[in-house]
């Protein structure tokens, strides 16, 4: 889903002119990017239509800017009123075609693991990563299939399927999802293996 918003821009800045503009139905933002922030306002409704979308600091977004058009850039920070729950403030970063960006990607499951349907328990661990890679590869979030995963089985950061610009910004390779014994299934492996001795050692006497 792409999206796009009007930017106008603001040559006056300070507490009263930002009230002024909120008075308006604007929110003063700033757009963050090769060391030079530059300031401007946009409409309060479209903006929280967009950050309700479910958008993510990996969302590339197009801001007209008055004067100076399209620019992509994604939601570095939103501040909000928290008694009043309205966006007070949002930092936009601005990125550049090739250049490498910092930023965090969601993690979401589909489908039901098979080893969940054998008593199994899903535990999804990782829910974002870091990575550092160019806007042109950016994904607002990564989906792995775990219809597969039976009990014991499990995915790992190196197992994820991202493109090769990306450099996982991570410490060792932790689990992002697995599906662990329960205790009910260890209490029946236990009783299986028990029951499977007893037999041997009956089988042995009657011989």
């Amino acid at each position: 889903m792409s999206y796009k918003i009007a930017v106008k821009k603001r040559t006056e800045t300070g507490k009263n002119v930002n009230n002024r503009l909120r008075a308006s139905g604007q929110v003063p933002i700033n757009i963050i990017g090769g060391g030079i922030a530059a300031s401007g306002s946009v409409n309060e409704k479209e903006l929280e239509k967009i950050v309700h979308s479910g958008i993510r600091q990996s969302t590339l977004i197009d801001l007209d800017v008055e004067g100076a058009g399209v620019q992509k850039a994604f939601v570095k920070e939103i501040q909000r009123f928290p008694e009043i729950d309205r966006i007070r403030h949002v930092d936009f970063y601005k990125v550049e075609t090739g250049k490498k960006i910092i930023t965090k990607i969601g993690i979401r499951t589909e489908g039901i693991a098979k080893g969940s349907k054998a008593g199994g328990q899903f535990d999804h661990l990782i829910h974002e990563i870091r990575v550092k890679t160019v806007p042109e590869d950016l994904i607002e979030s990564l989906v792995l299939d775990v219809s597969d995963l039976d009990v014991g089985d499990f995915i790992k950061v190196s197992n994820l399927k991202v493109p090769a610009s990306w450099e996982i910004m991570v410490n060792g390779d932790p689990i992002v999802a697995a599906v662990l014994k329960t205790k009910a299934l260890l209490a029946q492996e236990r009783a299986d293996a028990k029951e499977a001795a007893g037999d041997k050692k009956g089988g042995k006497k009657g011989k």
